[in-house]
């Protein structure tokens, strides 16, 4: 999941930018590591109630059918059930960055962030089933997420 909305916190950028020139690399990267953190609990409730970043729900899962085509799961209910854990997402913090991005080779995420084609199932015939996941972004700063990353700065400001 490389590409992310660069622009989304472009007028928090020069002022955050000046506040954490004035702290030594260690606590940069503590900053770092705490806005990481951070980011991550609030992308992962928002996952949990799927809602995308920007506040819209996200697009409803299909029914499921059964082998005769008559609907065996009703659609709806929590989707990512295994993302949204924190252990499931690892934050890796530098001096100048923070990355939030799953942990191992977890190809759900990027399906339906990006809207890929995925893997459903087999067909009564032994074929394998793919379809075109809707994009629904699970990544992204909300409206709270720019205060996140001001209150972590002050906190570190205080603390010297």
């Amino acid at each position: 999941m490389s590409h992310y909305d660069s622009d989304a916190l472009s007028g928090l950028d020069p002022w955050l930018a000046d506040v954490l020139r004035g702290l030594c690399p260690a606590k940069r990267k503590r900053a770092a590591l705490k806005l990481g953190q951070a980011l991550r609990r609030s992308n992962l409730a928002r996952i949990k109630d799927n809602v995308e970043p920007d506040g819209s729900p996200m697009d409803k899962r299909k029914s499921r059918l059964d082998r005769r085509g008559r609907v065996r799961s009703k659609a709806g209910g929590k989707m990512f059930r295994k993302l949204r854990y924190a252990r499931r997402w690892q934050v890796k913090a530098r001096v100048d960055s923070v990355e939030l991005s799953p942990k191992g080779r977890s190809n759900i995420p990027e399906v339906h962030h990006f809207g890929k084609k995925g893997f459903v199932g087999r067909g009564p015939d032994g074929r394998k089933i793919f379809t075109r996941y809707p994009e629904r972004r699970l990544l992204g700063f909300g409206k709270g997420d720019d205060q996140l990353a001001i209150d972590i700065a002050a906190d570190l400001i205080d603390r010297d």
